[in-house]
């Protein structure tokens, strides 16, 4: 088989609605991501931990802060559990799993930031400040991965790292 026929996962963000790829990174089923962002009343970190099972399967695995506001957990619900360390809350057993997980990038505080295998990136530097995108796992062929490469790099969105 050509190595350009070879299948590969790859992390990918969207733009809601239009579809438009406007990051992606190659992935491996298993890995674990985070987004990282900032509340905007307590102003604290609020980390978000996601399992790459496989295309279209991506569960919450904990959410993490260290101070309760607005549209955070105020108790375990259903199966959950908490775990309390060191003056931050893990939010454990989720039973939550979403085939692309939407994000809307804050505009002002928050800097939602995608961090994978190492490579941290602000979602601001890939779309627009407030606007929504979907994160998901995808299947491709090297070569379908590597011309999408090449045109997020043309559109200046971001440095490739191939």
């Amino acid at each position: 088989m050509s190595v350009a026929l070879l299948p590969v996962h790859v992390l990918e963000v969207r733009v809601d609605g239009s579809e438009e790829l406007v990051y992606q990174q190659r992935a491996k089923t298993g890995g674990l991501f985070d987004i990282h962002w900032i509340h905007s009343v307590t102003l604290q970190p609020v980390v978000e931990t996601y399992r790459l099972e496989a295309p279209g399967r991506i569960p919450i695995v904990k959410m993490t802060f260290d101070e309760f506001g607005p549209n955070l957990p105020a108790h375990p619900e259903f199966n959950q559990y908490w775990v309390i360390e060191g003056g931050k809350f893990y939010v454990l057993g989720y039973e939550l799993v979403f085939d692309r997980v939407p994000v809307t990038i804050g505009a002002v505080i928050a800097n939602h930031t995608l961090i994978y295998d190492g490579l941290t990136t602000p979602l601001k530097d890939v779309y627009r400040p407030g606007g929504y995108v979907h994160i998901g796992l995808m299947r491709k062929t090297f070569s379908q991965y590597l011309i999408e490469e090449v045109e997020i790099w043309q559109k200046g969105k971001r440095k490739t790292t191939l």
